[in-house]
């Protein structure tokens, strides 16, 4: 496989609009819930397969429902999940997802299997197999974050192959003292400017960039949202990739599948301005439709996008 995706899996129940919550309200209709497959390196890995990279997962699943149905997705995204591991300790891993008119979301977590996940389940076999190893989610990982996911890091890096993480919102509060293991094996880092802001503290991308290249990592990319991303990679000029125009939907998974474009493009051996470039065309085409990967393109239709787009 070209890259396994370490991490969060989660099933995602996305329900809209909900502009407010008002307990004193018995019933209150919407236009939609849905399930669908979510978290951070789930997203990643269908992202991946999407626009043709060669995929493994890596994660922990409930032997039920849910774990089923996330299973399920990922074979027929042609994923390899030889590295899925079931369990009966815990229900598979879920979220609520509230959308608002504006497409913007707020989430209520249950960590479930996630929690469960460790350096033992990582098959190191794979790693032989791989051009590049991906983490995703981490903060919300809680018995593999920090120095087992660093092992992982270390041990990638040894065999040569590169090495990507990608991070979510850190509920307990420890952001750089957890993460600072792992940051002198990272070829690319990918938070959101919301993320680095409290790992770095600071919110000016290039000081950001500064920060975590002084801690060791390579390449420091910046989602920015709707602003796009910056780029800082290794000793070059950092640079800002600008987002593209997009009717906007649900922007749940919009940073998963910037992070699955970039890695793409990566694995087709891009130079970074293009990368990033591919990235924001693959976000802004995602949250086109709902859900954390409805909308990712193949890569065909991502490349034309962008060709349409810049005339």
């Amino acid at each position: 496989m070209d890259i396994p995706c370490v991490g969060q899996l989660a099933a995602d129940i996305l329900v809209r609009p909900v502009d407010s919550v008002d307990f004193g309200v018995d019933t209150r209709r919407v236009d939609g819930i849905d399930i669908r497959n979510g978290g951070d390196c789930m997203n990643v890995a269908v992202g991946l397969a999407r626009l043709g990279a060669a995929v493994g997962l890596v994660g922990v699943i409930g032997e039920d429902q849910l774990g089923t149905y996330l299973r399920q997705v990922a074979v027929d995204a042609g994923i390899d999940v030889r590295g899925l591991r079931r369990t009966r300790q815990a229900q598979t891993c879920s979220c609520l997802v509230l959308i608002n008119s504006k497409a913007e979301r707020t989430f209520f977590y249950y960590g479930g299997t996630n929690e469960l996940l460790s350096p033992s389940d990582v098959d190191m076999a794979l790693l032989d197999e791989a051009v590049i190893v991906h983490v995703g989610g981490t903060y919300l990982l809680p018995a593999f974050d920090g120095e087992g996911a660093a092992r992982l890091f270390a041990e990638a890096r040894a065999r040569g192959k590169l090495t990507s993480m990608d991070v979510t919102w850190d509920t307990t509060g420890r952001w750089l003292t957890l993460i600072e293991p792992c940051l002198p094996y990272l070829s690319f880092f990918m938070p959101s400017i919301r993320e680095a802001e409290q790992i770095a503290r600071t919110n000016v991308p290039e000081e950001i960039a500064a920060f975590l290249q002084e801690k060791g990592v390579h390449t420091a990319v910046i989602k920015l949202g709707e602003r796009g991303c910056y780029v800082k990679h290794g000793a070059a000029p950092g640079f800002y990739g600008d987002a593209f125009p997009t009717r906007v939907v649900d922007t749940t998974g919009a940073g998963d599948s910037f992070v699955a474009g970039f890695l793409a493009g990566v694995l087709a051996g891009w130079e970074m301005e293009k990368c990033a470039a591919f990235a924001c065309a693959v976000a802004a085409m995602n949250i086109r439709a709902v859900g954390a990967t409805a909308g990712i393109p193949t890569m065909e239709e991502a490349r034309r996008f962008m060709q349409e787009q810049t005339g």
